[in-house]
């Protein structure tokens, strides 16, 4: 078994990695070693029940093709045979509803697609693991803004102002494109996209602190069946609120 911890002598790890080794793989390590998040690594369903047996774990990424080899019954044999309820993330080739929809039928948390964002990843970690390990931003936002609270960023970076830029810079243009897309599929009439793009939105708007002002709209967008007016208003909501992350954001690259 191919294993690698960052927390020696724990008995648990923040995340177990099912990923082939490749270069993906290792863009993900990074980006888990980055974020100062424990993890192991196995290449198969095997090795994933043998250190689930011994191991506790908070998240499971895995990548789609060790989901395919189990024809999809992967999720539903770990709640079974080791009774564990762990959330689990699945990495997609691409941005594909159809893809989305065979995961989340098979028990699959959430997705995020390659090739493998810092962002993406770092919001993933934020929304599965901030129960536990991302706990770190207070009740009131210290950072000095109204919308956006940059405590958990300013952490991660150990005071390192060119990866906050970095990740900032990466917020608004993600944050940008995908409130394009809300517009364009609303008006389209397009609601599977529409979802798919409310779900996406969930993995990017942990970095700048904002889970606690839009996951319920997000959620209610992908999740909740709306009418067209509801969805609207909801769309709406969303766009109010990362104009102003936005504007916040911009104004803390120049300062």
């Amino acid at each position: 078994m191919s294993s690698a911890t960052t927390k020696a002598s724990n008995p648990g790890a923040d995340v177990l990695v099912l990923q082939l080794q490749n270069a993906e793989q290792q863009q993900l390590l990074a980006c888990l070693k980055e974020n100062d998040v424990s993890f192991e690594v196995v290449q198969s369903e095997t090795e994933a029940f043998q250190i689930l047996e011994q191991t506790a774990f908070k998240l499971i990424i895995v990548d789609l093709a060790i989901l395919e080899n189990s024809e999809f019954s992967l999720v539903n044999k770990i709640h079974a045979q080791v009774s564990l309820n762990i959330p689990v993330v699945a990495i997609i080739p691409h941005d594909s509803e159809a893809l989305q929809s065979h995961c989340f039928e098979a028990g699959v948390t959430g997705c995020f697609t390659k090739p493998i964002s810092k962002i993406e990843v770092m919001g993933i970690l934020t929304q599965f693991l901030q129960a536990e390990t991302f706990q770190r931003q207070t009740a009131e936002n210290e950072s000095g803004y109204e919308t956006i609270d940059l405590t958990y960023l300013k952490e991660v970076s150990m005071g390192d102002v060119d990866y906050e830029r970095e990740m900032t810079t990466k917020f608004i243009e993600i944050i940008s494109t995908d409130l394009e897309a809300l517009d364009f599929y609303l008006a389209a009439n397009r609601y599977n996209e529409l979802k798919g793009v409310a779900h996406k939105m969930l993995s990017t708007i942990y970095v700048m602190g904002l889970g606690s002002k839009m996951s319920t709209h997000l959620h209610a967008i992908e999740f909740d069946h709306l009418s067209k007016a509801q969805l609207v208003q909801q769309v709406q909501l969303v766009a109010t609120i990362c104009k102003k992350a936005k504007e916040e954001a911009q104004a803390f690259l120049t300062s």
